[in-house]
């Protein structure tokens, strides 16, 4: 698992702090989850980017892609785990 920095700038905070205020994730949960010991972290290689699933330490599931950037990791997408998934972790 990768344990690099998370990289934040005004468009990815912009993105998932503020365009999608239905889905209610803070930027601390997706940070959170890049950070939970036991996420469950996939490279998708058509997308050229990381999923990772992990719980908040609210026990929020979550699913966060984040892309490869020299500097460290750059989350792009975050949503809530559907039950599904959370039923093939758990």
């Amino acid at each position: 698992m990768d344990e690099r920095p998370i990289m934040w700038d005004a468009a990815n905070r912009k993105h998932l702090g503020e365009d999608h205020p239905e889905r209610g994730i803070a930027l601390k949960e997706v940070e959170e989850v890049l950070s939970d010991p036991d996420r469950v972290e996939v490279y998708l290689a058509e997308r050229q980017a990381y999923q990772v699933v992990g719980r908040t330490t609210a026990a929020r599931w979550l699913v966060v892609i984040w892309i490869d950037q020299p500097g460290g990791r750059y989350p792009v997408h975050a949503r809530a785990a559907s039950k599904r998934i959370i039923r093939r972790l758990a």
